[in-house]
């Protein structure tokens, strides 16, 4: 689907993912699945970061459809971060929400997140309601850029969370989990403080940092801000193990090591200083490793 694009150098500065988002649209007629899977498993990757080694812990076709719907939800959310007029924003959200469902009805789309959307609903139908609240959620972002106060920021990040997780379940998940999955998209956000700050999009918000701020506010203004945003997340992520324990068994594990690696990194924030915000807290390999071995090996029965 050959969708406007801005320049390329609004586009660099917009998006971390400035290739793949180059790739992920290219134009139709384009229906070679390896090629799709591939980039889909890309994406997936440069969207959870430090979160995506708990993909290996999935049975593979569990995986292949976490990637195809983090793909599709990834360009929703990156037409709704685009500068520019507010109506163009949700046009291209509507647009591609309007051709998943073509090609969900039969309609062939070569294009790779399509490709991959398409064989993941003949190998288990998607829920219709949740894909339409994904859009809903981009739709929202496209119009509403920060959140009022940090109650309704984590409000907005467990609706997308909820709608995410039914779409790949089946059913709405406990609302221990879906608290839980709406604090790690939280902490992603923290993560990446710095770069956006300096793109001129704050994800905290406005009651932590008003409008007024202008892209100029002291690193060390920010840092006190992600802390604030740390003592909120923490009670929520604790929360999460009752709800685990009623994910099927894959999922139960990849959910293990998330809530292992959001604590690390959540420690990183609270211990470290403004300087975190120049290089975003991350974990080693050998961390990544360990808490992998530690989820792979997590007791499910």
């Amino acid at each position: 689907m050959d969708v406007e694009r801005p320049n390329q150098r609004e586009n660099q500065e917009r998006s971390p993912h400035s290739r793949l988002d180059q790739e992920i649209r290219r134009p139709d007629e384009d229906f070679d699945e390896e090629r799709a899977l591939e980039l889909c498993s890309e994406v997936a990757r440069n969207l959870l970061g430090d979160f995506a080694p708990a993909l290996v812990l999935l049975p593979v076709y569990e995986r292949q459809r976490v990637q195809a719907l983090l793909a599709y939800a990834f360009t929703l959310f990156d037409f709704a971060r685009q500068r520019g007029v507010e109506g163009e924003r949700l046009a291209q959200i509507n647009r591609w929400e309007f051709t998943l469902e073509a090609v969900l009805g039969g309609q062939p789309v070569g294009q790779p997140v399509f490709v991959r959307m398409a064989r993941e609903h003949r190998r288990r139908a998607w829920p219709a309601e949740a894909l339409d609240e994904i859009a809903a959620c981009a739709r929202r972002r496209a119009t509403r850029p920060r959140p009022a106060t940090p109650e309704e920021a984590d409000a907005d990040a467990e609706r997308l969370a909820r709608a995410v997780a039914t779409a790949l379940l089946g059913s709405a998940p406990p609302d221990e989990v879906n608290a839980f999955a709406g604090a790690l998209v939280r902490l992603r956000a923290l993560q990446s403080l710095g770069s956006e700050v300096q793109g001129k999009r704050n994800p905290l918000a406005v009651s932590e940092m008003p409008d007024d701020w202008s892209g100029d506010a002291s690193p060390q203004r920010l840092f006190e801000a992600a802390q604030r945003e740390c003592l909120r997340l923490r009670p929520r992520l604790l929360r999460a193990p009752r709800g685990l324990l009623d994910l099927p068994a894959g999922y139960r594990r990849a959910a293990v090591f998330c809530l292992l690696a959001s604590l690390r990194l959540l420690t990183q924030i609270e211990d470290g200083d403004a300087g975190l915000l120049e290089t975003p807290p991350q974990l080693g390999v050998m961390s990544r490793l360990g808490l992998l071995a530690r989820a792979r090996w997590f007791r499910v029965s």
